[in-house]
């Protein structure tokens, strides 16, 4: 006969010891491992950065200018007021080895005219930053970087003489254009007299939920009047929680496809302003009530959907990861091309 005391084998109890201990050490290690791969997006996001940064020193060495923030197609007449003229992402395409895309643009007219409907669809991945997750709905190519216009209420029709856009259509002045980028305003490398290293050229956004029922942060709310007193650059601290406040009670008037579209040169698609410290919780919004886009002065914050800041790109082509808590008088001037103001180390 055969003795069976020899078998070994786990009991139930050791079998319970052994998938609870597996499942701790999985529990210890995932947040590491997730943590590492959004380290790389960071990383990947910044890389695209530092490539636009590239570019438009290139563009600059080509034309003597930087590109503007809308420009209106070569042929276009009166009606581009700030929302159907071109981006400084279009303008800068030849020189991020994407000649082939800029020569399907037709400059003649807007974008959202004829084959320029499907040429703005195109998705271009260095557009993108891996980690934003928004904005998918859209039916749209995307695009999370966008160019600063500094501490300015930054609408004003990039051709002299008309209106900013759908009521009440206010204009701010032409002096009150401070950033590196602007609606009307050129700028050449000399005019960023605060120093390179000292001037914040882009920053990232994320992409609209594409979801018209339901305010999501990123999402731009209109028709919000600027209380009395507020000033088309350099906002306090005080006024911009004002405003932001009445943003938030009108955030079911909302457009919910922020930076949709690289080829559209308007703030909330390819721009920003440096007003609001990054990844702010008051939301994106600006004062036109007629049902236009984005038309009208503003208030467009940088952001990401990385953990406590966001990348930023500063005129020299150097990166940074600038923190949401930054000091809102610092955000202010490094947006700021020549305000003369001493910028501490950050």
């Amino acid at each position: 006969m055969v003795s069976r005391a020899g078998r070994g084998g786990f009991t139930l109890i050791e079998m319970l010891v052994v998938i609870g201990t597996i499942g701790l050490l999985l529990s210890l290690l995932l947040p590491a491992v997730q943590q590492a791969r959004e380290s790389a997006r960071v990383l990947k996001c910044r890389t695209h950065l530092k490539q636009m940064g590239l570019a438009l020193h290139q563009y600059a060495d080509v034309h003597s200018v930087f590109p503007r923030i809308c420009l209106e197609g070569k042929g276009t007449s009166t009606y581009v007021t700030g929302w159907q003229g071109f981006s400084v992402h279009a303008m800068l395409l030849p020189f991020l080895d994407q000649g082939a895309l800029y020569a399907q643009i037709n400059f003649n007219t807007t974008f959202r005219i004829g084959t320029n409907q499907t040429t703005k669809n195109q998705v271009v991945p260095l557009f993108l930053c891996p980690s934003d997750f928004g904005g998918r709905a859209v039916a749209a190519a995307g695009n999370n970087y966008v160019v600063s216009g500094g501490p300015s209420l930054l609408m004003i029709s990039p051709i002299p003489g008309q209106g900013a856009g759908g009521n009440p259509g206010i204009s701010i002045r032409e002096h009150d254009q401070i950033g590196m980028f602007n609606m009307r305003r050129i700028i050449r490398l000399q005019d960023l007299s605060d120093g390179l290293s000292n001037t914040v050229a882009m920053s990232e956004g994320i992409i609209g939920d594409g979801n018209p029922d339901r305010y999501s942060i990123g999402d731009l709310v209109r028709g919000t009047a600027f209380p009395a007193g507020f000033p088309n650059t350099f906002a306090t601290r005080e006024q911009l929680d004002v405003y932001g406040t009445q943003c938030r009670q009108n955030a079911s008037q909302h457009y919910s496809d922020p930076h949709a579209e690289w080829i559209n040169g308007m703030p909330a698609q390819t721009a920003f302003n440096t007003l609001n410290p990054p990844n702010s919780p008051h939301p994106d919004c600006h004062e036109n009530t007629a049902g236009g886009w984005y038309d009208s002065r503003g208030v467009w914050t940088a952001r990401s959907r990385h953990r406590h800041g966001v990348n930023i790109l500063l005129a020299d082509g150097s990166c940074r990861f600038l923190t949401s808590h930054v000091d809102l008088i610092l955000w202010q001037r490094l947006g700021a091309i020549a305000d003369a103001q001493p910028i501490p180390p950050f």
